[in-house]
């Protein structure tokens, strides 16, 4: 008995410099042959991994396994970079669905950018089995990438342009889903924060039996049906038609889905029935586009976020994993219910904590009124071109001002950044002294805020604040809120 994971077909992308996992289920001694590589290695409890050594970029080549008088072959097998991309919906939003994707997914060709989706499952049974082993790697040819993420396109684009050698990204994301969702129940024990998601999972559960849910979950997928066709046939009509304006036609989209036993969206879950689908395979980073479902309790994000990370760097095997985060740009989210400001701040004190993790400001990339900003080059980029500096070392000017000191200098407090500030532009409003505007000025890359008494000293701590302080290389300033 041979089966080899669904991840690795036809076109696939491997990671080039690091050992190859390539790893499945076997009875017996299984020896995998890449190009002129071969290795061997015997399965344990029914699932084998063999291990190929380091290679350069190069391909196409054919990876044939064997076991006993099974064989498997694929063919155009690239290595090069691979890149894993998670999140939520806006990591999960189609190239299609954004401004100028459609037009660009119909003639976009590059047969050294692959994509890989991992297909989304509330289960680990038949059915999805199926489903996983009709996924495949893709090449990037005219009309055969619209269904694939917007933010891994651009990003995968910018690193094809950059690196010259073949791309791979592999994609795992789903909408609506919080940070505990990708994390393993192992882990989620060991935390307080885990723990008690995970309590507060098994409350939620109280009086709803399997039947009742299955009812729901049937009815609420049937409105959620209802709506996609609904906003799809206005943006037939209209392709520039976004957030209230669809609203306003077809209703909110329905949200929440149902509580029940067999969500998907439960603490631990996607890292059972996606993300460990497709470990250890081999990868240089991680781009990650979350926090918007946990803006209600920012609290717990730290910690869960620092988690997450451990759990996906062991997974796949890689310690030195390189994590590009995206900060959760502007929305006019409800501040009464969600804390975009805190999670924007949790973001920020993971990626400046923990190694290997870099974060893209995004504040200026948001739709006061749609929570999945239609434009997703910027982002695409501005993550690709971190990736570009803290994975592979160029020295590119590509980070966003953060705040590094803070100092009184006669009637005003003296704001040092990370990055020469240039001029203060747009609107100033999220720009503020003791809650009310300020009066501020940019002086040789610092920002001057006139204020002859102690005071507090805040930008952008809104749910949808106004970006007004930008660096010198065009790059949004981080939030922050300072007393001095």
């Amino acid at each position: 008995m041979l089966k080899v994971a669904s991840v690795f077909s036809d076109h696939m992308v491997l990671q080039r410099e690091r050992p190859v996992a390539v790893f499945g289920e076997a009875d017996g001694l299984v020896t995998a042959t890449l190009d002129v590589v071969r290795a061997e290695a015997l399965p344990v409890l029914g699932r084998f991994k063999v291990m190929l050594p380091p290679m350069p970029a190069g391909g196409p080549y054919r990876l044939t396994l064997t076991c006993g008088d099974e064989s498997v072959t694929f063919t155009d097998v690239m290595i090069g970079e691979v890149w894993l991309c998670g999140g939520q919906s806006n990591m999960e939003f189609l190239l299609k669905d954004g401004k100028g994707g459609a037009a660009e997914a119909a003639t976009a060709a590059d047969d050294n950018l692959r994509f890989y989706t991992v297909s989304e499952e509330a289960e680990i049974d038949e059915a999805m089995l199926e489903r996983e082993r009709a996924t495949a790697w893709k090449r990037l040819e005219p009309g055969t990438c619209g269904d694939v993420s917007a933010v891994a396109y651009y990003a995968g684009r910018r690193l094809r342009e950059a690196l010259g050698v073949p791309v791979g990204m592999l994609i795992c994301c789903v909408g609506g889903t919080e940070v505990s969702n990708w994390i393993s129940a192992d882990t989620l024990a060991t935390l307080p924060e885990g723990r008690a998601a995970l309590a507060d999972f098994e409350k939620a559960l109280e009086g709803v039996d399997e039947a009742t849910f299955a009812r729901d979950n049937a009815d609420y997928y049937a409105r959620v049906d209802a709506w996609v066709a609904g906003a799809n046939a206005l943006r037939a009509e209209n392709p520039d038609i976004r957030g209230n304006a669809i609203a306003a036609q077809v209703g909110d989209f329905p949200w929440p889905p149902p509580t029940g036993p067999g969500m998907m969206r439960r603490p631990g879950n996607l890292w059972r029935t996606m993300t460990s689908r497709v470990t250890p395979y081999g990868a240089r980073g991680l781009f990650w586009y979350q926090g918007e479902t946990d803006s209600g309790h920012p609290e717990v994000y730290p910690a869960l976020f620092t988690a997450m990370i451990g759990d996906w760097r062991r997974g796949f095997e890689n310690d030195a994993l390189q994590v590009v985060a995206a900060q959760l740009p502007n929305f006019g989210a409800d501040p009464a219910q969600e804390n975009w400001p805190g999670i924007r701040a949790a973001q920020q004190q993971v990626c400046e904590s923990v190694h290997g993790c870099a974060l893209a400001c995004l504040l200026d990339c948001g739709e006061s009124d749609d929570i999945h900003p239609w434009d997703k080059r910027a982002p695409g980029k501005r993550m690709a071109d971190l990736a570009l500096k803290y994975a592979y070392g160029r020295e590119i000017d590509v980070d966003a001002p953060r705040l590094a000191r803070v100092e009184r200098q006669g009637g005003a407090i003296r704001l040092s950044f990370s990055e020469k500030l240039g001029e203060i532009a747009g609107d100033t409003r999220s720009l503020t002294l003791n809650g009310a505007p300020a009066a501020a000025r940019v002086e040789d890359g610092a920002l001057l805020v006139d204020a002859p008494e102690r005071a507090k000293v805040a930008y952008a701590m809104e749910n949808d604040p106004a970006a007004c302080l930008f660096g010198a290389n065009g790059l949004p300033a981080f939030p922050f809120e300072i007393e001095a």
